[in-house]
């Protein structure tokens, strides 16, 4: 037996998982973070468009969230800030954000989401909140809210998908 080892007789075995997969995965590492996803009857484009517009969309689902900016970019990772409820307190965020899948981090807090295409009309989004000092208290607060933001992020994907559609049809008629 020499010492060169012998090419495989087939490949290894591989797997590839989407974003949501993705998510659910740190979610479940992290007993203190309170995770949900569902469906959306959207397509990917048109829900990330929305669930992953941190500066736009972020405050109308999060009512937490009064205002996030983005202050540094370099590719795929970002520097937030945002304001909540209280006035002067502001939070800092490192983010990763690419499409389908974002998840932010600051001092007190965790935040992910995700979406990944079930088809051409339907997307699957996720959502973790969360923060390691506050613990299952907070995670059984977190799971209370984060089920309604997914609530108003699908009612907004679903208007807006429909309101194409609309214009769509309106169009191809004239």
């Amino acid at each position: 037996m020499s010492g060169t080892p012998t090419p495989p007789s087939a490949p290894w075995p591989s797997a590839h998982i989407d974003a949501v997969a993705r998510l659910r995965a740190i979610a479940a590492a992290r007993p203190h973070l309170a995770y949900r996803e569902r469906t959306v009857a959207a397509p990917f484009e048109l829900v990330w468009s929305i669930f992953g517009d941190l500066e736009h969309a972020v405050p109308e689902f999060d009512r937490y969230v009064r205002w996030i900016r983005i202050t540094a970019r370099d590719g795929e990772r970002l520097a937030l800030e945002s304001g909540g409820p209280v006035p002067g307190l502001r939070m800092r965020f490192e983010a990763i954000h690419r499409p389908g899948f974002c998840v932010m981090r600051a001092f007190a807090a965790e935040v992910g989401m995700a979406a990944s295409p079930i088809g051409p009309a339907a997307t699957r989004i996720a959502h973790f909140e969360g923060s390691r000092f506050l613990g299952p208290v907070g995670r059984w607060l977190f799971l209370r809210t984060i089920g309604g933001e997914l609530e108003t992020v699908a009612r907004l994907c679903e208007a807006r998908s429909e309101a194409t559609a609309r214009d769509a049809a309106a169009t191809g008629a004239g």
